[in-house]
């Protein structure tokens, strides 16, 4: 460490500022132009890298550390509650993501239960709907042969003589003539 009142100092380059404006080899000069940035100048100064007084106080430094230690505390006890709240949320989400999921999946199976009650129900009509369609058509059935097993087969034997009597009588009442065929009227 540095003793109570000293100087903390750059030593100086060079000590003596020189332009190189002197009268010396023209071939030097042009040398230290070229290297020097040109027109003949030294532009290579020292400086001071400061002037204070460095004091030797142990306890400016200790509490400096000290607020710097409880800042970098505070700093990391911040961070931790930000990660911790910030876990907090995510946690969170993902419980309100599982519980959405959750309601979905069983609001989900409630409606197919309820489809499939719905297609139950519709089957059930279409087969009693059926039921009673075969059950119609059954009676039809039975009623039909009833009443074709009710009739009863009967001739009437005087309504048949006259009829073939008509048949009998049809061609000898001299509408044909005299009892040849109808087809000898034309020339047969």
């Amino acid at each position: 460490m540095l003793k109570k009142e000293e100087s903390i100092t750059a030593p100086a380059a060079k000590d003596n500022f020189d332009l190189g404006g002197g009268f010396g080899d023209a071939a030097e000069d042009d040398e230290d132009d070229d290297m020097n940035g040109g027109l003949g100048a030294n532009w290579s100064m020292a400086k001071p890298l400061s002037t204070t007084t460095v004091q030797d106080d142990g306890e400016d430094d200790a509490d400096d550390w000290g607020a710097a230690r409880e800042e970098a505390a505070a700093a990391m006890e911040r961070e931790a509650e930000r990660k911790a709240r910030e876990e907090k949320i995510r946690t969170e989400a993902e419980l309100e993501r599982k519980q959405r999921l959750a309601d979905a999946a069983a609001r989900g199976e409630e409606i197919l239960a309820q489809r499939k009650e719905e297609e139950e129900n519709a089957a059930l009509l279409r087969v009693q709907k059926e039921k009673e369609a075969e059950e119609k058509k059954k009676k039809a059935r039975e009623a039909a042969r009833a009443e074709l097993q009710s009739v009863e087969q009967t001739v009437d034997l005087d309504a048949q003589r006259d009829i073939m009597k008509q048949y009998e009588n049809f061609g000898m009442d001299g509408e044909l003539g005299d009892g040849s065929s109808p087809a000898s009227d034309f020339g047969f």
